[in-house]
């Protein structure tokens, strides 16, 4: 899994949490809202609409049916625009954590959940992934699993005798991937004066098989350095 994916499947999962959040906000307010105006006309009826009192209050409140509105709701004044005449207004009166109580969230709540749960796992399996590619090192098609030591090519792993994979370790690990002569003897073959007999047939033999499983081929410079290379 990419990290672009990671990110986007959860930025998708927060954005559908908060659009589903607010539409229960929205919901909810013109729930509160039918409610009171459905009281106010009630009240109209029960009450005389030239005046208001104590007992239209009263009467109003108890026709409402949401208990949290119950408590906030008010009667207001308001001016209409087309006929300058005031009218009796009704509001609800909630605050936001009043609005949040009545609303269902759940929707909301279980996208959140799994926003939450798809971070937490992304942030595993990436970092799991980070740390397996800090151990591995990759040259052409041939990949060298530094926490296990082996070598794989085209999903298979390339068997090396000890002396080959000794020796692709040393330029793996070296800059550029280039080794003296005088060096790799010295690292394979430190108790022996003269190895280069040896690594001649060492180099000889392990051509080939990075050449057929892995396209990466052995260059010699000038006779005293060896460089591994993408063929």
């Amino acid at each position: 899994m990419k990290p672009q994916t990671a990110i986007l499947v959860f930025l998708l999962l927060v954005s559908s949490a908060v659009t589903a959040g607010v539409d229960s906000l929205m919901t909810a307010s013109r729930r509160a809202q039918a409610d009171v105006d459905y009281a106010l006309t009630m009240t109209l009826r029960q009450c005389q609409a030239d005046r208001i009192d104590t007992d239209t209050i009263r009467v109003y409140r108890s026709l409402i049916s949401l208990d949290v509105v119950r408590d906030t709701a008010y009667l207001s004044l308001a001016v209409a625009e087309d006929t300058k005449c005031p009218t009796l207004k009704a509001n609800t009166g909630l605050t936001f954590s009043s609005l949040w109580a009545i609303s269902d969230q759940r929707a909301s709540g279980l996208l959140a959940a799994a926003a939450a749960l798809w971070l937490v796992t992304s942030l595993f399996f990436l970092r799991r992934r980070q740390a397996v590619m800090e151990h591995c090192l990759q040259m052409g098609a041939l990949r060298y699993d530094a926490a296990r030591h082996r070598f794989f090519a085209q999903g298979q792993e390339v068997h090396f005798t000890p002396m080959q994979q000794a020796l692709m370790e040393l330029f793996l690990a070296a800059p550029e991937q280039r080794l003296s002569q005088q060096d790799i003897c010295d690292r394979l073959w430190p108790k022996k004066p003269d190895s280069s007999a040896t690594l001649y047939t060492l180099i000889r033999r392990i051509k080939p098989i990075l050449q057929e499983r892995a396209g990466l081929n052995i260059s010699c410079h000038r006779g005293d350095s060896y460089q591994l290379t993408v063929h």
